[in-house]
């Protein structure tokens, strides 16, 4: 297996993960998978209320 470099979605810090094992969005720490999920869940009720 090789080891890759890649983004954390929210706060773009580096992250090496095994290739096999990258998804499309990959979060650095827990903190920044609760940060997507709330504004993704903010911008949910935006649009239902609009």
């Amino acid at each position: 297996m090789k080891l890759v470099e890649t983004k954390c979605a929210t706060c773009g810090s580096p992250i090496y993960i095994y290739e096999d094992f990258v998804r499309e969005k990959m979060y650095c720490t827990l903190h920044c998978m609760m940060s997507a999920g709330e504004s993704l869940g903010r911008e949910r009720m935006e649009v239902l209320a609009g």
